[in-house]
């Protein structure tokens, strides 16, 4: 299994309590280019594209990029995270890893700082690629040298909970939990084959020292991976 495994008991309820420093903490923490980022993920949805699903989708700041005349549910762990989202979409209470949609309900499914969060990666990506034709997301990434693993490693486990303290002192402990995401996660090269089981990648990318990967895929004609 792929993906934060048990280490998503210190994870997931992290999510519930932090709607209201969300966007302020990811400003601070991407050094202001978090929406520029979702404005890069969204321009790799093709125009065509219909029926999005916002898996993810937080208060929505991933969700205003997306609508333009289309059809967006969005869909959040977190009801808390799904309350604070005052965008007229639909919007959904539910895990990657079970969607409850029908087959191919969606031109693109569009995950912004959302994947990395998985409880077990493959099972996401089954879903995921079963009820959308494409995928795109935008997520917190492991370096492949060395040297940027390591500072960014510093900076996940250290500087961001200093951070917190300064921006969302009642939630330093939310933060600590991300470096079980980065712990959990493949390094980029890793993902980018682990990608490929599914999807015909038709972009992947880093930023920040590798801190951050963007990718783009449309489903595979072949019958997909399954994960025992």
């Amino acid at each position: 299994m792929t993906g934060l495994g048990d280490s998503w008991r210190k994870v997931y309820p992290a999510y519930d309590k932090l709607a209201e420093v969300y966007e302020r903490m990811n400003m601070a923490m991407t050094w202001g280019n978090v929406d520029r980022w979702r404005r890069q993920l969204a321009s790799l949805v093709p125009p065509n594209a219909a029926r999005v699903l916002d898996a993810g989708c937080g208060p929505g700041n991933m969700t205003k990029h997306l609508i333009n005349g289309r059809y967006v549910v969005g869909l959040d762990y977190s009801a808390d995270m799904l309350k604070a989202n005052k965008l007229d979409v639909d919007k959904v209470q539910g895990v990657f890893e079970t969607l409850p949609f029908r087959d191919d309900a969606f031109d693109v499914a569009v995950l912004a700082y959302a994947l990395h969060a998985a409880r077990d990666l493959g099972r996401a990506l089954d879903e995921l690629t079963r009820v959308a034709r494409s995928v795109a997301a935008v997520s917190v990434g492991k370096p492949d040298g060395r040297l940027a693993r390591l500072l960014v490693w510093l900076y996940v486990s250290r500087f961001v909970p200093l951070l917190a303290r300064l921006l969302a002192p009642r939630h330093v402990e939310e933060y600590r939990a991300l470096k079980e995401i980065l712990k959990a996660a493949l390094p980029n090269e890793g993902l980018r084959r682990y990608l490929g089981k599914w999807l015909d990648l038709e972009y992947f990318g880093t930023r920040g020292l590798g801190a951050i990967y963007m990718f783009y895929g449309v489903r595979r004609a072949t019958p997909r991976y399954k994960t025992a």
